[in-house]
């Protein structure tokens, strides 16, 4: 009996855990939650009728992550985009991890040397697996160069931009990937994930392409917790545990007892 019990202890403190995670991320930007996951476990008795059992506690499985939509918020920020649908950003991580990131962590700024990058200086890649590269200074129709002076991104991924009165010019487009299963990615940092034999290879293609999402410019998707159910789920964890707590106290008394 014992034995169950600290299995339920294990198993409600890892789900406090999750939940806790949750909850301090709540405002990360593009963080996806997680659910605590179990299995029940049972062993056949003699005497009972075939496929009757008892329970034998639970085991723990890794905790899934749920990749629902989270709600975008406006920012104003030309380079701050927001996916609505399938698809990842990549960054381009392969020199210091030797592979690509993906994320759905959307806001993204040029740094000194002209590149995409986002908060880590990581830089975002195009279709090819190109750092995508913003100049500060363009010479359009044979002109003396001028200075970048607006930025807009299209919902198709297109990162226009305009030098001084000149039109809008196509710099680049943004590239997103998608996976057979996404649950199985391993995360590698708030909202940051590298895939794994069970998630599948990346599909790679543009915005607005068939089975991919598109990008909203000036946004920045929100994390998909919802404050309110987790507090609700934390209550409840925290109820289950003071109850196995108990439990377990009262077993280590009985056998004190017997014992004694």
């Amino acid at each position: 009996m014992i034995s169950v019990i600290r299995s339920g202890l294990a198993g409600v403190s890892q789900e406090i855990a999750v939940i806790s995670n949750n909850i301090a991320n709540a405002n990360s930007i593009g963080f996806k939650k997680s659910m605590a996951s179990f299995n029940d476990v049972y062993s056949e008795q003699v005497g009972l009728r075939p496929g009757a059992g008892s329970g034998l506690g639970i085991s723990l499985t890794d905790p899934r992550r749920m990749h629902s939509q989270g709600s975008l918020k406006e920012t104003g920020d030309a380079l701050d985009l927001g996916i609505v649908g399938s698809g990842m950003f990549l960054l381009d991580t392969r020199e210091s991890a030797g592979v690509l990131t993906y994320s759905r962590a959307g806001s993204f700024t040029v740094n000194s040397q002209g590149f995409v990058v986002n908060s880590e200086n990581i830089s975002l890649l195009d279709k090819n697996q190109n750092p995508i590269k913003l100049p500060f200074n363009v010479s359009v129709d044979g002109k003396p160069a001028q200075k970048l002076t607006n930025v807009k991104v299209e919902p198709d991924g297109k990162i226009k931009a305009s030098y001084g009165i000149s039109e809008f010019l196509t710099i680049g487009q943004v590239a997103l990937a998608k996976f057979a299963n996404e649950t199985r990615l391993k995360s590698t940092g708030i909202g940051n994930f590298i895939e794994t034999p069970e998630s599948g290879t990346a599909t790679v293609g543009n915005p607005k392409e068939l089975g991919f999402g598109l990008i909203q410019g000036g946004s920045l998707e929100n994390s998909n917790t919802d404050i309110s159910t987790e507090l609700v789920r934390l209550i409840r964890a925290q109820q289950a545990f003071n109850g196995n707590a108990k439990m377990l106290e009262a077993e280590g008394e009985a056998t004190d007892r017997l014992i004694g």
